[in-house]
């Protein structure tokens, strides 16, 4: 059996995009950009009533979070995330690479 890779593909997933931001949320949904393709997001949500909630589009819902929890997502090349909160004023932070 031939272990090497000199007949294998080999794809490195992702890029030089990393992305970090701190963000107050709206009752509404804002696009937040990356400024290029991402594949991993993590959110914390750091409010400590507001309930946060993530989509890819401004309208279906992706995933919502309570208040200090904290969830990454594994995605295929993103952009953006769209952020609101239910009451609005909650801090998040997002990170993406």
């Amino acid at each position: 059996m031939n272990m090497s890779f000199q007949n294998d593909v080999v794809r490195l997933a992702g890029g030089p995009v990393s992305f970090y931001e701190e963000y107050t949320t709206t009752n509404l949904y804002v696009e937040r950009t990356f400024g290029g393709d991402i594949h991993t997001i993590t959110v914390s949500n750091d409010s400590t009533t507001d309930d946060v909630q993530l989509s890819f589009n401004g309208s279906a819902l992706a995933a919502e979070l309570n208040p200090s929890e904290t969830i990454t997502l594994n995605t295929k090349s993103r952009t953006s995330v769209y952020v609101k909160g239910t009451a609005g004023s909650g801090t998040v932070r997002l990170w993406g690479w």
